[in-house]
């Protein structure tokens, strides 16, 4: 990390912690100290580092008024599939794609998550950024899971857990085997229901800012991509207060 952007990340941390002054812990008192000497000496700096400060701050206020419009879908819908009990009582989200590698890597973490922690439960957004039609399908792994779990709850989780498997990108093929294993092949349609699903979950994708899959959040913290469960259990136990 160079001079100017690790000013800029000290900062940021600093005035984005939502406390005040006096408030502020021994470590961000002496990392703010130490950038206000940096400053002073080389003050040529100040201008875009102010800008570049201004800038994060309006994008984390753009980024809260997103959450704020879109809360209600994200942890309230039933249209989104879930991991655990229905009644847990905190709720990580999950923007995912069946097509997405670090997704896949990423499942068994978070079985593994809801097993050990039964107040915790998984709500998967779906985004299929990879793939809108399979070839030689009027549909996608996306549209098709959905379909199954509005219509077919009991069939979802063995249909899920098979896509969630394959390696590499889903095919007309790996799609119709899935449903011949399950008995879903009716549910291979498009329907209108779970294409609306899907343009309010890239809607709130786009509008958070998120740029790929998985985006995880997990009470006040946003991680993206890929983490192994050492650390999504650490963020976990944190942000929900479960140590």
């Amino acid at each position: 990390m160079n001079f100017i952007y690790k000013m800029f990340f000290i900062i940021a941390v600093v005035f984005t912690s939502n406390v005040l002054a006096q408030d502020l812990t021994p470590q961000q008192a002496e990392e703010l100290e130490k950038v206000e000497q940096l400053l002073r000496e080389n003050p040529q700096l100040i201008s875009n580092i102010h800008q570049g400060l201004q800038r994060f701050l309006e994008q984390q206020s753009d980024q809260q008024n997103a959450f704020s419009d879109h809360q209600e879908w994200l942890y309230q819908s039933a249209a989104h599939p879930i991991l655990g009990n229905n009644d847990a009582m905190h709720k990580i989200i999950v923007f995912t794609d069946y097509n997405c590698p670090f997704c896949k890597k990423l499942e068994p973490s978070l079985h593994k998550l809801v097993e050990e922690y039964p107040s915790i439960q998984i709500v998967n957004v779906f985004v299929p950024l990879r793939q809108q039609q399979v070839d030689g399908l009027k549909t996608n792994s996306t549209l098709y899971g959905l379909n199954l779990w509005r219509n077919h709850p009991d069939a979802f989780f063995e249909a899920h857990n098979l896509m969630m498997k394959k390696s590499g990108m889903h095919t007309a093929d790996s799609l119709q085997s899935v449903a011949q294993v399950t008995g879903t092949e009716a549910f291979l349609s498009p329907s209108d229901e779970s294409e609306a699903v899907i343009r309010k979950n890239m809607s709130a994708f786009r509008d958070l800012g998120f740029r790929g899959t998985p985006t995880i959040i997990i009470g006040q913290q946003v991680t993206p991509g890929y983490i192994p469960y050492d650390k999504l259990e650490a963020i976990a136990t944190k942000q929900f207060e479960l140590d």
